[in-house]
């Protein structure tokens, strides 16, 4: 697959989905962009705070592994059927709908300082009620100041 730039345009957004999960083709562009070549920007798919770490880790797959299957895949084909060889298909509705309920005023105090802090969206939008709506609203903002 070949490198993407994440400083000039947003990865796809996080309702789009592939194998039928939330979130996968947003982490396999910033995966992309962290190929040579690549340009992350302020994407990452590692660390307490990232969706993509959260969606692999409940579909039971290895961040470091799907990594390299995108650094080796020659097309987005390729990395879906690598994926649904691995997800299991109980897995996928009830991770969907985690992804889908994931509200702002349910996220634990601890979490929410880190969250206001990443996303400084929030302090000018105070109508963002859901993870998702976040990530579309911080992408819009971040990409329309470019």
């Amino acid at each position: 697959m070949e490198p993407l730039d994440l400083e000039s345009k947003p990865p796809r957004g996080p309702r789009e989905k592939l194998a039928g999960v939330y979130f996968l083709p947003r982490t396999i562009d910033k995966m992309r962009a962290e190929l040579p070549g690549g340009k992350p920007g302020d994407y990452i798919v590692t660390g307490e705070s990232s969706m993509s770490a959260y969606v692999l880790h409940k579909l039971r797959i290895d961040v470091d592994e799907m990594r390299a299957v995108v650094a080796r895949a020659a097309d987005e084909a390729e990395v879906e059927a690598w994926l649904r060889e691995r997800i299991d298909p109980a897995v996928v509705e009830p991770l969907n709908a985690k992804l889908e309920s994931s509200r702002m005023d349910a996220t634990p105090p601890d979490k929410l300082e880190m969250v206001h802090a990443r996303y400084p969206i929030l302090a000018m939008r105070p109508d963002i009620v859901d993870a998702f709506g976040l990530l579309e609203a911080d992408d819009a903002h971040t990409f329309a100041e470019r």
